[in-house]
Parts: structure tokens; sequence; C-alpha cells
């Protein structure tokens, strides 16, 4: 069975009963292409334990429905041709938005993970109103571009920066996002959008981004720690996203005692404007940045301090198998950081405690949209045991 090409999608299955989902068991199939690629049905039944039969079960069903593509059987030493098969990127489709201080970005992200088309600008209006035009008119344009048939879209994500107060899908964001702030965003971003959608915070949404996309490929236990106009994260245990119980766990930057500077790239900015060098905003400073300058050294001297900290509380509480820098960090920036991190860490009778490995974010693009693409498609395909848990995903028809 040949694939579509992009733009070309399985029509015939879009409307009908059950395309746009998984069940448990053919997620758990859809959810192993996704991390290792293109493997045979033997490889699946070795991998999930799985009698071959049981394996065929599951699988035909999905190329039924065009998820799925098989390829031509390839000889690989002796035995019977095997046949690959692969998730169809071109099966379904979903949206991811990142909703910033000073910007709004987006991604068309496909089945296979990957990103066909994306935007970015600066958010001209912050009442939602508005802001929810500006991001229709760019959805309307990033499709356009793929030439997806619209009826394939799954969902939108949005990664929001800000934290839960306990109450649903109300965030508390900083003060530049005010007319976000304590509203029920779930209802009524899917009432302007007129489609299912799923809100969570910047970090979180970017840790989910990692697992599916990122280092989470192979780890499954990470901290991710998210750079923006603030400072958050979000931590994976077992490949899934821990929300904590106000959905707020990652909240890195509540590990600092009062007075320690908050390693944000505003402050990296302000830095910059003491330097002699003003940015309007982090957009402006991003597009531009040079990673060489004196105020980054500055910067770095300030915060190291504390990110040294949160990496080591992180480390001794949490005790991941990967620290992650990432959000809207510049892969320079973290690679100068990383070089610095110092964990706590004594020794004892010649032993240290083992400690994570510290990584740049694996994601080329804008991570917390990419994320936040990713929760449509993980709820509907990848983890359906979770689709209609308000634990792991906010989200509303």
């Amino acid at each position: 069975m040949t694939g579509n090409t992009a733009g070309d999608f399985p029509t015939r299955f879009l409307r009908g009963d059950g395309w746009r989902t998984a069940t448990a068991n053919e997620g758990v199939v859809m959810d192993l292409l996704s991390r290792l690629g293109a493997a045979s049905r033997a490889d699946l039944a070795r991998l999930t334990g799985l009698a071959p039969h049981s394996i065929t079960r599951l699988v035909e069903p999905l190329l039924a429905r065009d998820l799925l593509t098989e390829g031509a059987p390839v000889i690989a030493g002796r035995g019977k041709p095997s046949a690959r098969l692969a998730l169809n990127g071109a099966a379904a489709f979903s949206i991811g938005v990142s909703v910033m201080t000073d910007a709004v970005s987006l991604v068309v992200l496909d089945l296979a993970g990957t990103v066909a088309a994306g935007r970015s600008a600066r958010l001209a209006d912050t009442a939602i109103a508005p802001a929810c035009a500006q991001i229709g008119r760019m959805i309307d344009a990033a499709i356009a571009e793929t030439g997806h048939d619209r009826a394939a879209l799954v969902g939108i994500g949005f990664g929001i920066t800000g934290y839960f107060i306990g109450d649903g899908a109300r965030l508390n964001p900083p003060r530049l996002l005010d007319p976000w702030a304590l509203v029920p965003l779930d209802t009524m971003l899917a009432d302007a959008f007129g489609t299912k959608v799923w809100v969570e915070n910047d970090g979180n949404v970017a840790a989910v981004g990692e697992t599916m996309l990122g280092h989470g490929r192979t780890v499954p236990d990470l901290a991710y720690l998210y750079f923006s106009a603030g400072f958050g994260g979000g931590v994976i245990a077992g490949g899934r996203l821990l929300r904590g119980r106000h959905g707020n766990a990652g909240e890195f930057a509540s590990i600092l005692p009062g007075g320690w500077p908050h390693p944000n790239l505003e402050a990296l900015r302000l830095a910059f404007a003491d330097a002699g060098i003003s940015y309007p905003d982090l957009h402006a400073m991003l597009d531009r940045f040079d990673p060489d300058h004196p105020a980054v050294g500055s910067w770095l001297d300030a915060v190291m301090p504390s990110v040294d900290l949160i990496a080591s509380a992180i480390s001794a509480t949490l005790d991941p198998g990967m620290i992650v820098l990432g959000g809207r960090l510049p892969a320079s920036l973290a690679d100068r950081m990383i070089a610095r991190i110092a964990l706590t860490n004594p020794e004892r009778r010649g032993f240290h405690r083992p400690s994570p490995r510290i990584a740049a974010s694996a994601i080329d693009g804008d991570a917390a949209a990419i994320g936040a693409a990713t929760l449509p498609l993980r709820a509907a395909f990848f983890d359906p045991d979770n689709r209609n848990r308000t634990g792991d995903d906010r989200h509303a028809e």
C-alpha cells in the first residue's frame, strides 16, 4: 500500500466514524512507529511482545484507514522478505500555536511529526478577539501553503505563557497578556476557532514536543527548562507529562529564593540595553542575536548560580535521565550554559550520585508551537487511554 503525497488526503475516510482516533492497542503501534520510524511487523511483534497475528490484527485497520503506509518487501538476511510500516503523514494534521508576551507563532504538524509549514509574527493586539483573528489568518495561510485538506485537521493545541490557577484552563500569565488572564481559555478558543482545542502552558507543551520529536524518543524521563520572557519548564516521567495537582509541575523559577536573578531572556534583553544595544522586544533580539557580545557574558555571570541551583534541585528531587535547555533559547547560548552548569553533588566513598545528562533541545524551531501541535495528535492517535483525562490535556469541543 503506498502513501499519499502531501495535500492528497484520503478523503474517503475523513468523515467516517473512527478515522480520527486510534484504539489503545492501535496507539501502542503508532507510538512505536512515531519514536522509531519505519519498522516491520516482526519488529513490532518483538518490541511489544505480541504475537505476529496480533500485530496483523492491529495493523490492518490502520492501513485500511490510511493511517499507516506499507512499503515493498525488503530482503534482510535469511527468511521471508519483510515490508516496513510507517506513519502516513498525509492522513491527518494539527495546528500548534504559541502565544507569547510579544509574539505569536504556529506550525502545521502532520501525523508523521513533520512540520509542514510555520508562521511567526508580533502579536498586534493582546485582546483575545483581535488576537484570535490574527491567529486565524496565520492558520489559513499556513494550511494553504501545505495544500492540506482542512477536513483532516484533528485540532489546535495552544501553548500559553503563565501558570494554571487550579480552575479548569484558566491561566495567570505575565502582565503583558492581561486579557488572557483568569478566563476560561478552553471554551473561548474553541468557540473562536470552531474546532477542538487543547490548552497548556508553554513549558509543558515544549516538554511534550521534546518527548515526541526530540530527546524523549530515547530518554523516557527528562526535565525541560523553558527560557523565554519568563522562565519555567516541564517534567516528563515514563514518557508522559507530569502535570501535578494543579497543572503546574515544572514551575522551576519558584525554586529560587527571593532576590535571586531569574534566568529569563527578558533579563538578557535588558543586559543588551545596559550595553547600549536596545531591542524593542525578544522577537527583535533573537532575530539579531550575537552570542559573542559582552552583554551575553554579563548575563551568564548573573544567572548561572540560579541555573546551577535549579539544575541541582532537579537532579536531587526528580533524578531524570536528562535536563534539556530549550524554549526560545538560542542553541549557541544553550551550549555556553551547558559548559558552565555545576551540579551540587558531593563525593561519598569515592562515588558521586549519578547525575542527569544536560543537553540543548533537539527540536529545530519554536518548541512551544511544535509541542502544542503534538497535543491533538497525541490524544487522538498515540496516547488514546488519556484522550479524556482532564489531568493530562486541557481540551474542549
